[in-house]
């Protein structure tokens, strides 16, 4: 792509000297920034940030969802998982029983033990340097004085207000006046506000312990699902090793199991047997074809082999081995679309943010709770939205992924980083957004390190997503007819840019928001995904 000219319609990446913060909300953005000028780390600013899309972006992560982050320092990586787990009362038995062959998409059923707060708590307790109160105030005071909402976070409460009128009809928490609120109204949740302030003073107890999470199990066990009291003792977050995986040169880090990382790695090792900067200067179609079919591939693999470590140890080395690498690129037909098993969960609403610090310590994060307004349930008096995550169980003997007790779902977020050839961080970087996570990595990262692309450019460009077998999504492209060749591949083209093909979700044309922060010699880069709010703020 041509470098940007003076004073045209293009966003620019943003840079700066000693700090970066980006989030899909500019709330969180500045927020971010102003903990990193007060002399906090990035891990400190994350937190604060994390805090605030809690509750500006209620319908996207919360409370009551999971987490994931993943932290550089001196020159280490940490992974850090805070997914929770399903509650103790579920076996597959009895959701057979009660729901037949098939998960729920939301209500009670589909609720695992939130393990967002337990990650915070994870992440300040190793890399936090500011009190607990102090990260978590800006939050809460949001939500309590009233924030004005962003234009496309307001589309998305819309969308997602039809859930939360169907499970919790009783509830105006977040529907005031019967309605989600339209762009710029002003938002506050005091019963919210309260609880984080709290959280600020009491630490985990404030959530997983007493009257909140007495509430919470009753707001569960009310609705039929399968959490008890005593599940919310276990402390949901555990410190992990990211895994890795290369490309031409750099290093890709993605989480490890639960989580589905090993796609996007696999993805890559796949699309490395190709000239893609050459396919992608003489036929996009084609380039876009292979990346299409790679994805299926490494999704089939995901689906058979992704579980929780702790029932099933997925192969990750085998994966990526290129011997194997290379009898899966042989699978892979360049002239025809192929079928695959589901790629996995389609749906999914989720905020990612990343901040780099002056000392270049980096922080990665991803929090959600799943679908729009998750399981559609909102616990009386707390303000918290429970997340839907449970959905993402299968229910047949024997899968990895099947429904059991105490057990971690198959996850979709991923938060990542990119090394260069020294071992050195180079990017800090994720997408949210489903199953197009482990998809708008892999696309972002061709457009950089392929197409020559700049940051923000490599997160604006027009992107493609496998939904499931042959159906895909494609946005609107410089290629006018790259949706009916690739219809004509045997590709099923249900988003062209124009209208659905088939009745859906407003998700299936949706691909992914993306936040990334890359460094370049003394200054940081900044970017942030235009098909949401955000900004990267600078310092």
């Amino acid at each position: 792509m041509n470098a940007l000219l003076p004073f045209n319609n293009q966003r620019a990446p943003v840079y700066g000297r000693d700090g970066m913060a980006c989030s899909s909300t500019p709330l969180a953005a500045v927020v971010g920034r102003d903990i990193l000028k007060a002399g906090g780390n990035a891990a400190d600013a994350a937190l604060a940030m994390a805090a605030v899309v809690n509750v500006t972006e209620p319908m996207m992560s919360g409370l009551g969802g999971d987490m994931f982050a993943m932290v550089w320092k001196d020159g280490k990586v940490h992974g850090l998982n805070g997914s929770g787990r399903s509650g103790s009362l579920m076996t597959l038995e009895r959701v057979r029983a009660e729901h037949g062959d098939t998960m729920p998409h939301a209500g009670a059923a589909t609720v695992n033990v939130p393990g967002a707060l337990d990650g915070y708590l994870a992440l300040h307790s190793k890399f936090g340097t500011m009190e607990l109160a102090d990260l978590f105030e800006p939050a809460a005071a949001l939500v309590d004085g009233g924030f004005p909402v962003g234009q496309k976070i307001a589309q998305v409460w819309e969308v997602g207000s039809a859930l939360l009128r169907k499970i919790s009809p009783g509830s105006t928490d977040y529907l005031p006046g019967g309605n989600a609120p339209a762009p710029g109204a002003l938002f506050r949740q005091p019963d919210l506000a309260r609880l984080w302030r709290r959280i600020g003073r009491d630490g985990r107890a404030a959530f997983y312990a007493g009257e909140t999470r007495d509430r919470i199990v009753e707001t569960v066990q009310k609705g039929g699902g399968y959490l008890q009291a005593g599940d919310f003792d276990t402390v949901q977050a555990e410190w992990v090793e990211p895994i890795r995986g290369s490309y031409r040169g750099h290093t890709i880090l993605e989480m490890p199991p639960n989580g589905q990382g090993i796609v996007a790695l696999e993805t890559l090792a796949l699309l490395e047997g190709y000239d893609m900067a050459a396919i992608f200067a003489t036929d996009e179609v084609q380039a876009y074809h292979l990346i299409l079919e790679a994805i299926k591939l490494a999704y089939a693999d995901s689906s058979a082999t992704v579980a929780d470590h702790r029932f099933l140890k997925a192969p990750i080395e085998n994966l990526l081995d290129p011997e194997y690498i290379k009898q899966r690129r042989a699978a892979l037909h360049s002239d025809h679309a192929s079928d695959c098993p589901p790629a996995g969960r389609v749906f999914g609403d989720t905020t990612y943010l990343t901040v780099v610090d002056r000392d270049r310590m980096a922080v990665s994060l991803i929090t959600s709770i799943s679908g729009p307004f998750g399981s559609g349930l909102v616990v009386p008096g707390l303000g918290v939205v429970l997340n839907n995550r449970l959905a993402d169980f299968m229910l047949v003997d024997g899968h990895p992924n099947a429904a059991a007790p105490n057990k971690r779902v198959r996850h979709t977020i991923i938060p990542a980083m990119v090394l260069d050839a020294s071992g050195a961080l180079k990017m800090s970087f994720g997408c949210m957004g489903g199953n197009m996570q482990p998809q708008g990595h892999v696309q972002i990262l061709l457009n950089l390190i392929d197409r020559g692309m700049n940051l923000q450019q490599a997160l604006d460009a027009p992107r493609v997503r496998v939904l499931d077998g042959r159906r895909i999504s494609i946005e609107p492209h410089n290629v006018p007819d790259l949706g009916k060749r690739l219809a004509a591949m045997g590709h099923e083209v249900v988003w062209d840019g124009s209208t659905l093909a088939s009745p859906g979700d407003v998700g299936e044309s949706f691909e992914g928001s993306a936040q990334a922060i890359l460094l370049e010699g003394e200054s940081l880069c900044g970017a942030s995904d235009p098909r949401l709010d955000g900004i990267a703020c600078p310092i």
